[in-house]
């Protein structure tokens, strides 16, 4: 690019006479907010954790993990022994992506485990991203870009979910 101009080297010799000597003058359109409106309570507390409305998500999702998978902000890991055929006593422990939806992501040693309901993992999810991040480090860590929304198979929607959070807290107070 050079003085506002473009120059392409076009190597397909079909294409050169489409690009003759025009010029396109292009504005990109720049998207600054989202249809969906997200309001998060100013009164969110842990006692939203008691309300009724998980219990929609334990019925409606599949824990497939879909939505912390293309979510930038999920960081979720979990940790592999992998050892070696060649060298049974060798081997690496590996840090894997994982997901905090997934069937047995809480799993300890003895088979214990945290969040069996799929709603206690949208919930725990959820107070994560809008209360214990904004708690800790002063905002939220949903950056509102819907991809969790997009790439859920049973539709549920992540920004639905934060907006309800306004009747749960009134459910619970």
């Amino acid at each position: 690019m050079q003085d506002e101009e473009v120059f392409m080297d076009i190597k397909n010799a079909d294409f050169k006479a489409a690009f003759k000597g025009e010029s396109i003058e292009v504005t990109p359109d720049f998207i600054y907010s989202n249809d969906t409106e997200v309001k998060i309570p100013e009164n969110l507390d842990q006692r939203v954790m008691h309300s009724e409305m998980w219990k929609e998500y334990s019925a409606r999702c599949i824990a497939c993990g879909k939505c912390n998978f293309v979510c930038p902000t999920c960081t979720c890991f979990t940790m592999q022994d992998i050892f070696y055929k060649d060298n049974p006593k060798n081997g690496e422990r590996r840090r894997v992506w994982a997901s905090c939806h997934v069937d047995g992501y809480t799993t300890m040693a003895g088979g214990h485990g945290f969040r069996y309901e799929k709603g206690q993992r949208m919930r725990f999810k959820v107070m994560h991203k809008v209360y214990d991040f904004k708690k800790r480090f002063g905002y939220h860590m949903c950056i509102g870009c819907g991809r969790c929304d997009d790439a859920c198979p049973e539709y549920i929607s992540f920004s639905n979910c934060v907006n309800k959070l306004n009747d749960a807290m009134k459910e619970v107070e």
